[in-house]
């Protein structure tokens, strides 16, 4: 017995149930005991594996002379005088049993039985599997004790800052119209951080390469910062040149997981699981498959409603609010504009026209130096926006082309008539209270009022917003940046950009680098002269 003072010790814990029992009638007078013991043997117990168990008259009478005996150590339960003694199997048969495993460690104790039996060793149906391993394994020639099984052990992460470790990964999502009108399989693309369990990047596409790897880790790093280490599988997209290069120029340390070992990913694993029967669920129950646009709208609102706001039971803290609360505490990177720009830019090796000096690029033509025509140059450039290329020539960056014929905008297909909703809109209700939470922090923002609404922005008015929305002074690279993004949109009225910095902060958070609300105040004035709004 172990230690007898130990009060989780089971031994103890029986021994205390059986004195409990008789401690009446071992304090009682010896003509009151047969009667004790009869009452005591005419009623149910409850014992300490919390069994309901009827205990006879003859044990309690044998619990009692034992007790009277040697006090508490009597009633500890005997232990089998035979105890590791071989009974079933003879000490040849286990030595046997030894020296065909001798032969191959690796072999099974199941086909090490069948081995004796067939040749006639031991009787057949005589040995029991978990016999013959236990007799094994007190000779240390059981699988384990030879380190065949059980070499792998795995450590539950822990990390205390946000950032420390981010987990990338791709989920199949539901289906999806597209403008084409075909239905499509749609990829969620996530990173979740490990310490927080909040997801800072995701939306669903309709492929998982290299384009939605390095549109998520765009957006990541410039509303968030720079993590320390990035946890990914080995997918196409996660494999490409580019994103190991542009992990390796921010400093980022880039770590992928071992093909068909899934435990390391397990933290992204179960928020895919949590996806699938929570939020998936709730879109195929929906008449018709979503857009893609909708879909994203659907999840955003969900994230940030459902999964963001509740308890999460590894943490024991909503995501959200341990994010932010941690964030407070913690110093992050933050990525240079430029450098992003530049390392998350696809590579394109093009030879420069002779006659026009230009390079082709995605069918849009850039009109380049003419000192390189005939030269074969290097083109980094971005899909999702062709306003320019950078030039590169021998190793060093020539230019920032920009294309020889501006490019009409896509044509949007109509938006298709949406299907009935079901008697509850569950997504559309947590779209709404998305919204209501949007405008309600859109609202508390205050910038500095100017003597007319009417007014055309100045640097000095657009720098003094920014500050507001970053909660900082800007830094140089942010008032340049500043200077040149109103440079080219001027004239921008007051009330619009005003409009644009709001929304961005309800949507990205305060507290960013002024180039995610430089690039949402140029987006939204652009979108808002596309439509020929006053």
């Amino acid at each position: 017995m172990s230690d007898p003072f130990d009060e989780d010790d089971p031994q103890l814990q029986r021994m205390l149930f059986r004195h409990r029992l008789i401690a009446e009638a071992a304090a009682a007078p010896k003509g009151a005991r047969a009667a004790l013991l009869r009452a005591v043997a005419a009623q149910t117990h409850t014992a300490p594996d919390g069994r309901e168990v009827h205990v006879t008259l003859r044990t309690l009478q044998r619990w009692l002379k034992a007790y009277r005996a040697s006090r508490l150590v009597g009633l500890r339960r005997k232990v089998r005088k035979d105890k590791g003694l071989l009974r079933a199997l003879t000490e040849a048969a286990v030595t046997d049993a030894i020296a065909r495993r001798a032969e191959e460690n690796r072999r099974s104790t199941p086909t090490i039985i069948d081995i004796l039996e067939r040749a006639d060793r031991i009787a057949k149906g005589a040995v029991k599997r978990s016999t013959l391993d236990r007799h094994l394994d007190r000779r240390g020639q059981s699988r384990r004790m030879l380190h065949v099984l059980g070499t792998k052990r795995h450590v539950k992460l822990s990390f205390p800052h946000p950032l420390d470790f981010v987990v990338g990964d791709f989920h199949q999502g539901p289906y999806v119209h597209t403008a084409t009108g075909e239905l499509r399989r749609a990829v969620l693309g996530a990173f979740i951080d490990h310490c927080s369990r909040y997801v800072p990047e995701s939306r669903y596409g309709l492929a998982e390469d290299l384009m939605a790897v390095r549109r998520g880790l765009r957006v990541l790093v410039t509303a968030t910062g720079l993590m320390v280490k990035l946890y990914v599988d080995n997918g196409p997209g996660y494999q490409a040149r580019r994103f190991l290069f542009a992990c390796d120029q921010l400093g980022i340390d880039l770590v992928h997981s071992q093909p068909y070992v899934s435990e390391g990913r397990g933290v992204i694993e179960r928020f895919n699981r949590t996806i699938k029967e929570a939020f998936e669920v709730e879109v195929r129950l929906r008449h018709e498959p979503p857009t893609l646009a909708e879909l994203n709208a659907f999840w955003r609102a969900w994230l940030e409603e459902r999964y963001h706001q509740r308890e999460h039971s590894e943490t024991g803290e909503p995501p959200h609010e341990r994010w932010h609360r941690l964030l407070q505490e913690t110093t992050l990177r933050r990525p240079d504009p430029v450098l992003l720009d530049e390392v998350l830019r696809l590579h394109a090796r093009r030879k420069v026209h002779t006659k026009t000096s230009t390079v082709e690029v995605c069918g849009v033509p850039f009109v380049v130096d003419t000192a390189l025509r005939r030269r074969k140059v290097d083109v980094l450039y971005d899909p999702d926006d062709l306003g320019s290329v950078l030039v590169y020539f021998d190793g060093r960056r020539i230019q920032r082309a920009t294309p020889q014929v501006p490019g009409e905008p896509p044509v949007v297909a109509p938006a298709k008539t949406p299907p009935p909703p079901p008697a509850i809109d569950y997504l559309g209700l947590l779209v709404r209270d998305y919204e209501r939470r949007r405008a309600h922090q859109t609202a508390a923002i205050r910038f500095c009022a100017v003597r007319d609404d009417a007014a055309d922005l100045t640097l000095a008015c657009l720098c003094e917003r920014l500050t507001t929305c970053c909660g900082r002074p800007l830094g140089p690279v942010e008032k340049e940046h500043a200077a040149t993004t109103l440079h080219t949109l001027a004239p921008v009225e007051v009330a619009i950009a005003d409009c644009a910095l709001k929304t961005a902060v309800a949507v990205l958070g305060p507290g960013l680098h002024a180039a995610q609300y430089l690039e949402a105040l140029r987006t939204h004035v652009l979108r808002v002269r596309r439509k020929g709004a006053p």
